[in-house]
């Protein structure tokens, strides 16, 4: 019995045995040494690496610019509208006729925060929109063309529209208008006013932004080619850009030869590229707005006081513009500020650039106009048409004041002819001979105007004749004066 007891207890004695040797293999034995155990190492996670804040996306100069929209301001121009706000400060000012024949200007700024006043502000058109929205910028204007309107809606693309925002995104310059500017180039906005007036729809200037050209610092052109651009975008409308070695920028004239200056920080628009985009042209259906065919061209690229051809090409509205040099090689651009053109190189419109000494550069051959456009020996034809009606208008205008001063001096002669003062009476008279010498004057000068007649005897319309004054006979010495 007792042996069967030890056998049943061996068992647990060995485990028990083989538990306290396992334990005890934990302590070392007296006079051993001892190995500290190492302690196992966490595993830690790789660090996040920190973005690169993202540069200007419109000039490639260094900056964050994360997660900001581009903004569009559409500007005013013509008679009474210079100086323009925001135009030196913007990053971008693109130019091209979109209505009849006068150039309009949207001024692109990298970040919203960079808009301290912009204007006047001009309506919508749909040339600068697809230069603009792919690069997700926010379009601002007071109205817009119907075809700017139709862009926005097809692409569901919101604009910031002073027509529904109101003074929410704009205000009116009182001191400008006290001073006699009419009341369409009074109004502006800011940054502020343009976040308020986003606020409005809803939505705001945050999101992704992409750099409008391949931006790399470029050597020195071999040759001082490109001193003075004159880009002619009507017969009323040449605009110069000239190149200046001291600041290596290209300052901006107006069509009047005076600075483009800026109203804001006064300024004079100055950029570091400037190009020129070829773009066949024509006319829409309402006969008035240009239409251009954007889906690519040749063109013409200026910067450090040199020049070369390039090609460029685009698409549809939505995608980006993309330069190459005459190789097909992505064009590199400068870092800086850009002043871009859209040249349809239409009748009435033309192109020089000069070097230094005034040589004239041979540039690549205009577009071809599409079919919508009007031939230019039609369009030179009808522009001299104008020409001679707007003439005849004047000088039928002329004629008809003639006639007024001299029935006003008639009168006058009639009134003194009761007085007994004869010096009135030779005033009066003096007066009248005057009076009737312009009208003669303004007669003759209708009618050289006068289309020749036909040999049937037959004449084009004219402008009606002014009616031959009403005459009094002359009581001083019984004459007509007429």
């Amino acid at each position: 019995m007792t042996e069967r007891l030890n056998k049943k207890k061996y068992p647990l004695c060995a485990a028990a045995l083989a538990l306290a040797v396992l334990l005890a293999g934990c302590a070392p034995a007296e006079g051993t040494a001892v190995a500290t155990a190492q302690p196992t190492a966490e595993p830690t996670e790789a660090p996040t690496p920190t973005p690169e804040p993202e540069a200007n996306p419109l000039t490639g100069e260094q900056g964050d610019y994360t997660n900001q929209r581009p903004v569009a301001v559409s500007i005013r121009t013509g008679d009474g509208s210079t100086p323009q706000w925001g135009i030196a400060a913007a990053d971008v000012l693109i130019e091209g006729v979109t209505e009849g024949k006068t150039a309009g200007l949207t001024a692109v700024f990298a970040s919203v925060d960079s808009v301290e006043k912009a204007g006047p502000v001009a309506p919508g058109r749909d040339l600068p929109l697809q230069l603009v929205l792919p690069l997700n910028a926010v379009p601002v204007h007071i109205n817009k063309s119907v075809y700017a309107s139709n862009l926005l809606n097809v692409l569901q693309y919101q604009d910031l529209d002073g027509y529904h925002a109101g003074t929410a995104g704009f205000a009116f310059d009182e001191d400008r208008a006290n001073s006699g500017y009419r009341e369409e180039n009074c109004w502006y906005t800011t940054k502020d006013l343009i976040n308020t007036g986003l606020a409005t729809y809803n939505t705001d200037t945050a999101g992704a932004n992409m750099p409008l050209f391949h931006f790399v610092q470029r050597k020195d052109p071999e040759q001082q080619n490109a001193k003075s651009l004159y880009i002619t975008f009507s017969n009323k409308d040449t605009e110069e850009l000239v190149y200046s070695p001291e600041v290596g920028l290209y300052l901006k004239n107006n069509a009047d030869g005076s600075p483009m200056m800026d109203a804001g920080n006064n300024e004079q628009a100055a950029f570091t590229n400037v190009f020129v985009l070829y773009a066949s042209s024509g006319v829409k259906d309402d006969g008035v707005t240009r239409q251009y065919d954007l889906t690519g061209g040749t063109g013409i690229y200026l910067t450090k006081g040199g020049w070369e051809t390039i090609q460029w090409t685009k698409g549809d509205a939505t995608a980006p513009l993309q330069l190459t040099d005459a190789s097909g090689k992505t064009l590199d651009v400068n870092p800086g500020k850009s002043f871009l053109a859209i040249w349809g190189g239409y009748y009435g419109q033309a192109l020089r650039l000069l070097d230094g000494d005034g040589n004239e550069q041979a540039l690549p051959e205009k577009p071809a106009l599409l079919d919508s456009a009007v031939p230019d020996e039609a369009a030179e034809a009808a522009e001299l048409e104008q020409q001679r009606a707007q003439a005849l208008a004047d000088a039928q205008d002329k004629l008809n004041q003639a006639q007024t001063a001299l029935n006003e001096a008639l009168q006058a002669q009639q009134d003194a002819a009761g007085t007994a003062d004869s010096a009135d009476d030779d005033a009066a008279s003096q007066r009248v001979a005057e009076a009737q010498a312009a009208y003669d004057a303004a007669a003759a000068e209708l009618a050289a105007l006068q289309p020749a007649e036909e040999p049937d005897g037959n004449t084009e319309p004219a402008a009606d004749s002014a009616e031959e004054p009403q005459r009094e006979p002359d009581s001083a010495n019984g004459e007509s004066a007429g």
